[in-house]
C-alpha cells in the first residue's frame, strides 16, 4: 500500500479499534463480576461447578437485563468505531494531504519549475516544513537567477574585447590597419583588460568557494588607509575631485590580509569615482569596541532602492548606459562582498538617489585566525 493517507488512516483505525474492543471486553467482564456478586449476596444465585469452571444461573429478569447490557456495549461501541473511522480519516487527511502537496511542489522544482510553491495554512511542525520549502525556492531561483547572470556577464564582457582583437588582427593581416605603435598600445589595453577580468573572476570563484584563506597580520588601519588614497589620488584628480580621509580618534591595529583590505577600499573608492561627477570621496574610520568601520563616502549619482540588494551582484552596474570602460568590469563590488566575508566581517551601503552614497566595511577587532603570516 503505497498511499500515505490510507496507511495513516488504517493505522489510526485499527488503534482506534482495538481500544474500543478492549474497553468493551473490560467493561462487560467488570458488569458481569459485579453482577454475580450482587447476586449471590442476595441468595439469589446459583452455581455449578463444571470441569473447573463457575455456571452461574440466572432468572430472566436477570437474563434479560445482561443481555440488554451486551446489546448496549455492542451499540455503543458500533457508534464508537464509526466515530473512530471518521476522525482517523480526518487527522490522517491533516497529516497526509500536506505531505502530498509538499511532495508535489517537490517534483516540480526538481523538473525546473522554480516558481512552485506550497499553501502555509497551519503553524504546527508541517506548516513550519512547508514555510522552510518556500524559502528554499526562493533561495534557489534567486542563485540560479544570479548564476545565468553570471555566466551571462561574463560571456558579454569577454565578447566585446575578443572581437575587438579578432577584427583588429585580421586588419592587420589584411593591409588595411597598419600596426603602428598606437595600434599596438590599443591591443595590449585590450589584452590588459582581458588579463584582468580573468583574474578577478578567478578571485571572485576561490573567495566564493572558501578556498582562499586571508593571510593575516597585524595591520595598520590608518597608514593603510593612505597608501590606497594616495594611490587613487590621481584618478580622482582627472575627474576634479577632492578625495580625502578624515579620522578623529586614534585607531588600533587589527588582523586581516593588508592586500585584501587594500583591494577593498580601493575598489570603493573607484566606485565612488566613476559614478561622481563633482564634489569628492571621503573616507572615514571609526572604532568601537568590537569592530572598525571605514567608509567611504561619494557625492555621486546615489543608488536607487531598488538596486541596492543587487549592488554586490556579479556584473551588475547601477547606471546600465555607462561604458565597460567607464563602469569597470561589474566585479568589483561582488569582490569587496567576499573579501570582507572571509575576514569574518560585513558590508553594507545607504544611498539618496541623486545626492550620493556610502558604503561601510566593518571589520571585527578580534578574529579567529587560521593562516597567520609573521609581520
Amino acid at each position: 500500500m503505497r498511499s500515505l493517507l490510507a496507511r495513516v488512516t488504517i493505522t489510526v483505525f485499527v488503534t482506534t479499534v482495538v481500544v474500543v474492543l478492549g474497553l468493551i471486553l473490560v467493561v462487560n467482564y467488570q458488569v458481569s463480576e459485579n453482577f454475580s456478586s450482587y447476586l449471590d449476596m442476595r441468595g439469589m444465585h446459583g452455581a455449578m461447578m463444571n470441569h473447573g469452571r463457575m455456571a452461574v444461573t440466572m432468572e430472566p429478569p436477570e437474563q434479560q437485563f445482561i443481555l440488554s447490557l451486551k446489546h448496549s456495549l455492542v451499540v455503543a461501541g458500533t457508534m464508537m468505531l464509526g466515530i473512530g473511522a471518521v476522525v482517523s480519516y480526518y487527522l490522517a487527511r491533516s497529516i497526509a494531504v500536506p505531505v502530498i502537496k509538499l511532495n508535489k511542489a517537490v517534483n516540480d522544482v526538481a523538473a525546473g519549475n522554480l516558481d512552485s510553491t506550497v499553501a502555509v495554512t497551519r503553524q504546527d511542525e508541517v506548516g513550519q516544513l512547508a514555510t522552510a520549502f518556500n524559502e528554499m525556492t526562493v533561495k534557489l531561483k534567486s542563485s540560479t537567477v544570479l548564476r545565468q547572470r553570471f555566466l551571462a556577464g561574463v560571456a558579454h564582457e569577454l565578447r566585446t574585447p575578443l572581437t575587438i582583437l579578432k577584427a583588429n588582427l585580421e586588419g592587420i593581416a589584411d593591409g588595411v590597419i597598419t600596426a603602428d605603435q598606437e595600434q599596438i598600445h590599443s591591443l595590449t589595453e585590450e589584452v590588459d583588460r582581458l588579463t584582468k577580468l580573468v583574474g578577478e573572476l578567478r578571485e571572485l570563484s576561490f573567495l566564493e568557494a572558501g578556498q582562499a584563506n586571508p593571510e593575516y597580520r597585524k595591520v595598520d588601519v590608518v597608514n593603510t588607509l593612505r597608501q590606497v588614497i594616495q594611490k587613487s589620488r590621481p584618478l580622482a584628480t582627472e575627474k576634479n575631485l577632492l578625495l580625502t580621509i578624515e579620522i578623529n580618534e586614534p585607531i588600533s591595529t587589527i588582523w586581516a590580509d593588508i592586500t585584501m583590505l587594500q583591494q577593498m577600499v580601493y575598489n570603493l573608492i573607484m566606485n565612488g569615482i566613476r559614478y561622481t561627477t563633482e564634489g569628492g570621496i571621503k573616507v572615514t574610520v571609526v572604532q568601537t569596541s568590537e569592530a572598525i568601520e571605514i567608509a567611504v563616502i561619494d557625492t555621486g549619482i546615489g543608488i536607487a532602492e531598488e538596486d541596492i540588494e543587487h549592488i554586490f551582484d556579479h556584473f551588475y552596474r547601477v547606471d546600465q548606459a555607462r561604458t565597460k570602460k567607464s563602469g569597470g568590469t561589474g566585479l568589483g563590488l561582488a569582490l569587496v562582498k567576499q573579501m570582507v566575508l572571509a575576514h569574518g566581517g560585513q558590508v553594507y551601503v545607504t544611498s539618496t538617489l541623486g545626492q550620493g552614497s556610502t558604503f561601510t566595511l566593518r571589520l571585527p577587532l578580534n578574529i579567529h585566525q587560521k593562516h597567520i603570516v609573521s609581520p
